[in-house]
């Protein structure tokens, strides 16, 4: 497995990203995606010593009890062992710097209980088909994102890193979701408040809008409920396909003046002052927006302990004091398995300005998602550090995340975001989004005062 390390990094050195664009994905490629790689695009197989096992299907559709939320199909699997300080060095391969560093700064309270290897991952029959039909269509010339169609993963044979971060940016979250979402800001002491804020997204690029628009990926707004200090401020956003050709377009209501105001920048490094300054705009969901302001490296492929199935923490029963403590958020309830990932490294351009000059992505083999993220100050000091724990919502067959957290290694705190524990209304899914619903001339309407 070592020799396997070395050679996927030496192959990373030649694949950084350049504007050159890529061969064409054949009927060859294509045809793989039902042999030895999944409908997306990973090793269908597991690996040698049988620690991550065959992709066979992941978790069929069935529905969820809206009252108890979704029953883990994995209780009664055990707990293999536990990462901890004392012992952490000996998994140092399947460990990033964040994990760590926070070792380090937590020795009595932060660690990973691993459990066995569950490949959950799966997909609606039409959000596949769309993958077969635009693998050999999609392509990238420079940082612009080209002939996507309805597609959720553009790139699903790939070793360019920029198309792999693209297949995040893209992937399947069920066309459209309403849903009620926390964060919690939490200090160095464990002292936290909530902000809670009524999410409605639909991506217009896979169909979930009435009144389609050209180079639009998806519409959003938030309308935030609590603390009373921000209720009834409302951000509205258009995102773009291609950024190339036209940047995000966003909006606020601001419930003091009571008007509707175009944000001029609500992108790469802006700060979301609700997060306690703990999060950039470009790391909401992981990663968004324009890549343009970073070299991209593909540094290889390697095996990993990544927060995943992660039921416990979506428990009905749990209360958000129960999840939240001084350090880190509480390790019992997370869900710890070896999975593949992909290494990307992001490097900031000459002449370009970002407070993170270096970051490392760990991107989920099976789902293209984001599950961790490394990133560094101008001293090229770890700073922050973005583990987030997924699970299959296996009523939608959407794999996301079950929470993201964010660690300020600096000041010894972190942000904690999209819990719904002790949410009132159930997330829906897959409706079809009103364009009037997404037009800045009636965010005031979708006001609460």
């Amino acid at each position: 497995m070592r020799c396997d390390w070395i050679y996927r990094s030496l192959l990373g050195l030649v694949l950084s990203y350049s504007t050159g664009l890529l061969a064409a994905v054949t009927a060859a490629d294509v045809a793989r995606l039902d042999d030895d790689l999944t409908p997306v695009g990973a090793e269908r197989a597991g690996n040698a010593n049988g620690t991550i096992p065959a992709w066979t299907g992941g978790l069929p559709k069935q529905p969820v009890d809206r009252k108890i939320g979704y029953v883990d199909p994995y209780a009664d699997d055990p707990i293999l062992f536990t990462i901890t300080s004392e012992n952490a060095e000996q998994f140092a391969a399947q460990l990033t710097d964040g994990h760590r560093a926070l070792f380090r700064q937590h020795p009595q309270t932060y660690r990973l209980n691993v459990y066995p290897t569950r490949r959950s991952a799966s997909w609606p029959a039409d959000v596949l088909e769309q993958v077969r039909i635009q693998a050999p269509l999609a392509r990238t010339d420079g940082y612009a994102l080209l002939d996507v169609g309805k597609t959720s993963v553009p790139f699903p044979i790939t070793q360019d890193p920029l198309q792999m971060m693209w297949n995040h940016s893209l992937r399947w979250r069920g066309g459209s979701v309403l849903r009620e979402s926390n964060w919690f800001p939490v200090d160095r002491k464990g002292r936290y408040f909530n902000v809670r804020v009524m999410e409605a997204q639909a991506f217009d690029q896979q169909g979930y809008m009435n009144d389609s628009r050209p180079n639009r990926l998806l519409n959003f707004y938030g309308l935030y409920l609590a603390p009373a200090s921000i209720e009834g401020q409302i951000i509205l956003v258009w995102e773009p396909i291609n950024p190339v050709e036209k940047s995000r377009q966003t909006w606020s209501y601001q419930t003091v003046l009571r008007r509707v105001v175009r944000v001029p920048s609500q992108a790469y490094d802006d700060i979301d002052r609700r997060t306690q300054g703990m999060r950039t705009s470009d790391q909401y969901d992981g990663w968004n927006g324009a890549p343009d302001l970073y070299d991209w490296k593909l540094l290889g492929k390697r095996e990993m302990f990544i927060a995943y199935n992660s039921y416990k923490l979506s428990a009905k029963t749990l209360k958000y004091a129960d999840i939240l403590q001084p350090g880190n958020i509480n390790p019992d309830l997370l869900r710890h398995e070896l999975h593949r990932v992909w290494v990307i490294e992001a490097t900031l351009r000459p002449g370009e300005h970002h407070r993170y000059p270096r970051r490392i992505f760990y991107l989920d083999e099976d789902t293209w998602q984001v599950s961790m993220e490394e990133d560094y100050d101008s001293n090229g000091k770890l700073w922050r550090f973005g583990d987030h724990p997924a699970m299959q919502f296996y009523d939608v067959q959407v794999p996301w995340y079950r929470a993201m957290v964010h660690y300020d290694l600096r000041a010894g705190a972190y942000l904690v975001s999209e819990l719904d524990n002790e949410a009132k209304r159930a997330r829906k899914w897959g409706w079809k989004g009103d364009i009037n619903d997404f037009l800045p001339v009636n965010l005031r309407r979708l006001g609460t005062r």
